[in-house]
């Protein structure tokens, strides 16, 4: 899915590429901030499109091809998701399929890790990491393990994982979150042209490449878009799918159940959404805006500016595929944006093309079959797994850590905001963001997302401002 970013500008007669926007600044090229991009950004931190947040600097997007003939510049598209995701690509027998994804992440994972001695992987003990963990010890690669812990129980995944060590053989490194790391003020994607940072993760990013250091490892490994190409969803969409393929019977009603037993829903309220979307118009999928703490009159942008070609579902085609396909889209802007990127390697196999080509080939209801998301990837890891990490179902979270960090940080947070560039810009409700920061203790409730989502974009403003 494209592991090496291609940016592009127009100056002084050339047309020049490269990775590296701070590189092109160093020539003499000036990037300049675009409100309006930093403003859709941080209505959907999923969302990517090939214009960056600087103005005039574009992005070679991943599956397109770029020419420049006699000063024109075009695009057009080389690889397309629909050729796998189309009813006419999707796997037929489903039999084999277990065996094909377990030998396309094996392989993934053996072709990703080539030339490097000795590899730290991230394991949490959830499902993408510990598929990561089983395909590196089957391929015999050099690899050592860390878990990062904080003090809940949503953030301390430590049985799982010591589980998943133990199966293989391996030590497992266990590190507590360090909230003094973090310096909410500083943004480690200043390299890059978007916001795309986040500052909690900057405890990971000091954790890891200290690690990585006293360990002599020479690459870092991340189960990173399991959950996007393994298709983990909550959504009728799967039940759409496989009415409008097979309409109603056996199949349809096996994944009613599944979808009720995966979400906890009533099945006659699932089965009645299900066939109100079978009639609607449009099969596309369009991200949902966060327009919290932003001025009402910043927020003219239509959600359909800001999806993508892909994500419209051809005449014919399934609602359930088109949302699996932004799914894959949505876990761009969450593979860049570390320091640690600058200082090591950074691997994730799991968004390798043969692996995103085979699941998008995979019938969308497959993914929650017995109730299971991600049901098809624990089928295919059975027997390279201990049997507690397949049937899983609860799943690690940052919440609070992330909480923890804004309560002992939301006055700093405050000031940050209000005095920042994105007030100046007339961006942001800076008397919504102070009533945000002065409430009582928060929960799980979005808001603390909100809000570290405006201080990275502000974090990151100021880095090229």
């Amino acid at each position: 899915m494209g592991g090496l970013s291609c940016y592009h500008v127009s100056h002084a007669g050339l047309f020049l590429l490269s990775d590296a926007p701070r590189l092109l600044e160093r020539l003499g090229i000036n990037l300049a901030i675009d409100a309006d991009a930093v403003l859709r950004q941080m209505l959907s931190n999923v969302s990517r499109g090939p214009a960056t947040c600087l103005a005039g600097l574009g992005e070679l997007e991943r599956g397109y091809r770029l020419s420049w003939r006699e000063g024109v510049v075009e695009t057009e598209p080389y690889w397309n998701p629909w050729s796998y995701a189309g009813r006419a690509g999707q796997m037929k027998d489903l039999a084999d399929a277990p065996v094909l994804v377990r030998k396309r992440v094996i392989e993934a994972t053996r072709r990703t890790a080539k030339g490097y001695g000795h590899i730290l992987l991230g394991l949490s003990g959830g499902l993408d990491s510990s598929i990561l963990a089983a395909s590196l010890a089957h391929t015999g690669a050099a690899f050592s393990c860390f878990t990062l812990v904080t003090h809940d129980g949503p953030g301390d995944e430590r049985y799982h994982a010591r589980l998943v060590a133990r199966h293989l053989g391996k030590h497992l490194h266990e590190i507590e979150e360090r909230p003094g790391d973090i310096d909410i003020a500083r943004s480690a994607a200043a390299h890059l042209p978007r916001p795309v940072a986040r500052c909690f993760a900057q405890s990971d990013d000091a954790i890891q490449m200290a690690l990585a250091s006293r360990l002599g490892v020479d690459a870092l490994m991340s189960g990173g878009g399991g959950d996007n190409i393994f298709y983990y969803v909550h959504s009728v969409r799967p039940l759409v799918d496989r009415l409008l393929v097979e309409g109603l019977g056996k199949g349809a009603w096996r994944t009613a159940r599944d979808l009720a037993l995966l979400t906890d829903s009533p099945l006659g309220a699932i089965i009645g959404r299900a066939l109100g979307r079978c009639l609607s118009r449009s099969h596309d999928y369009l991200w949902t805006l966060d327009t919290r703490y932003l001025r009402a009159e910043a927020c003219t942008i239509r959600r359909e500016a800001l999806g993508h070609g892909w994500m419209k579902a051809p005449a014919g085609e399934l609602p359930g595929k088109a949302q699996h396909i932004a799914w894959i889209l949505g876990v761009l802007n969450h593979v860049e944006g570390f320091a640690r990127e600058q200082v090591y390697p950074t691997l994730w196999p799991l968004l390798a093309q043969p692996l995103v080509e085979t699941c998008l080939s995979v019938p969308s209801w497959a993914w929650l079959e017995g109730g299971h998301n991600r049901a098809l990837a624990r089928r295919a890891f059975a027997g390279l797994l201990p049997e507690p990490i397949l049937a899983r179902r609860s799943k690690g979270s940052p919440d609070s850590f992330a909480i923890g960090l804004f309560e002992q940080r939301k006055a700093q947070i405050e000031r940050h905001l209000c005095d920042g560039w994105l007030a100046a810009q007339g961006l942001v409700d800076v008397d919504a963001i102070a009533r945000g920061c002065r409430q009582g203790p928060v929960h799980k409730d979005g808001t603390v997302w909100s809000l570290l989502r405006l201080v990275d974009a502000e974090s990151w403003a100021r880095s090229w401002a």
